[in-house]
């Protein structure tokens, strides 16, 4: 396999200044390969070792750790390598490529990565599906070897400009930009710079979707940025200002917990029932406060915006004895109906709904299905996870209001 001069830099032994490598790509570019090939050559040249990760171990177990067996074998390498589960040696050199989720099952392998000696380069496979960039700070700031420069490479399908690489690392780059910027270097490919390695079947794929979805192709095949994610949930709702929110309107409220990682949000919601419009007015995006803060500050809101005392307020079920505090505090606080989160949120996708709020706003622009990570020009029916305290707080208040009242959307559904 011939590779694009572009993949050079991968295979320098190290590039002065350089911490981060970020290799962007679209489908077919062959990042994976090149990648994959340059990390192999790299265990020649020293002992260090070198982790290489994917979201998830079994993402791991079903892709990466194959490729790199595969590899050897078609090297022809298998006597200079030992082939474990979980890591290849190199045995000439001791060094290794150590094969890791950053998350189990069980959903925590954070402290177990952090324990690792020696890495002196971490490699984030597919790392458009890792969401949380404060996991990401904490592998960047655990890869420290004393005697040996380390490097943080991240290969990736690019997603939309609401993603934490795009805002960390590409707001200010162009697009298709291959060099050296600070501390970064960026490789960035199309299938076009990986043509004379495809079957022309795959050729002729690229060239129908740029026919029929110009946006997609540019996107999927072209690793560009896009600037809306397609797999935005809630792409009809409509921004207005907090004047607009209507004040003739019975209102009720809804409230998903948050403490310490994660900010507790409190909607007030109004529901239209002439136009079948739902109006959002965002009351509360906070960390740290406890169930006493949360029941003045909706007091708070009550008599600002003059809303009944009596207005129910649907809480998210996990922490009834919150619920509780609440309605010590004499607010008509209850447990929301959580059930079935996907057909709640296409219940409320055929609904006219009008929001104020710059927090809503930004979870809004971001709340987006799942990619299927066989296809991802398809979204699976599942909610990306973050970004959805107020989309929570919003599903439960009103999806359980509405149902009680017998409201069906658009479509007819209820």
């Amino acid at each position: 396999m011939l590779f694009s001069p572009k993949y050079k830099p991968l295979f320098r032994p190290f590039i002065p200044g350089v911490r981060y490598i970020l290799v962007k790509g679209g489908r077919a570019s062959g990042k994976s390969y090149a990648v994959n090939t340059s990390q192999c050559v790299s265990t020649y040249r020293d002992p260090f070792n070198i982790l290489f990760a994917r979201y998830t171990m079994t993402s791991a177990e079903v892709s990466i750790i194959p490729e790199f067996r595969d590899k050897v074998v078609t090297l022809e390498l298998e006597s200079h390598f030992r082939v474990k589960a979980a890591d290849i040696v190199n045995l000439s050199t001791g060094a290794k490529i150590l094969f890791r989720g950053l998350l189990t099952s069980s959903g925590n392998q954070v402290a177990k990565l952090k324990s690792l000696q020696g890495i002196k380069t971490f490699v984030l496979d597919e790392a458009q599906e890792l969401t949380d960039p404060v996991l990401f700070d904490t592998i960047d700031f655990s890869v420290r070897t004393p005697d040996a420069p380390n490097t943080i490479m991240l290969t990736f399908n690019p997603t939309d400009v609401h993603s934490w690489i795009y805002e960390r690392f590409y707001r200010n780059v162009p697009e298709g930009f291959n060099g050296i910027i600070g501390d970064v270097c960026y490789i960035s490919t199309t299938y076009l710079d990986n043509i004379h390695n495809l079957n022309p079947s795959i050729v002729q794929q690229a060239r129908k979707m740029e026919a029929a979805a110009p946006e997609k192709y540019r996107n999927i095949w072209l690793g560009e940025w896009a600037t809306l994610s397609e797999g935005i949930i809630y792409k009809e709702w409509r921004q207005i200002s907090s004047s607009d929110f209507p004040r003739n309107l019975p209102c009720f409220y809804g409230v998903d917990w948050g403490y310490s990682n994660d900010p507790t949000a409190v909607v007030c919601c109004a529901y239209d029932i002439e136009t079948k419009t739902i109006y959002l007015r965002e009351v509360c995006y906070q960390k740290g406060l406890l169930a006493g803060h949360i029941s003045r500050i909706i007091y708070e809101d009550m008599d600002a915006w003059g809303v009944s005392k009596e207005a129910d307020i649907y809480c998210d079920p996990a922490r009834p004895e919150h619920i509780g505090e609440l309605r010590m505090n004499n607010l008509c606080a209850m447990p929301a109906d959580n059930r079935n989160k996907e057909g709640r949120i296409a219940y409320l996708q055929y609904f006219a709904v009008r929001y104020a709020g710059e927090h809503i706003k930004w979870e809004v622009d971001r709340y987006s299905w799942k990619p299927d990570p066989k296809d991802r020009s398809r979204y699976l029916n599942i909610p990306q996870d973050g970004n959805d305290h107020l989309m929570d707080a919003i599903n439960y208040a009103c999806v359980t209001k509405l149902r009680y009242l017998g409201q069906t959307n658009i479509l007819g559904e209820g």
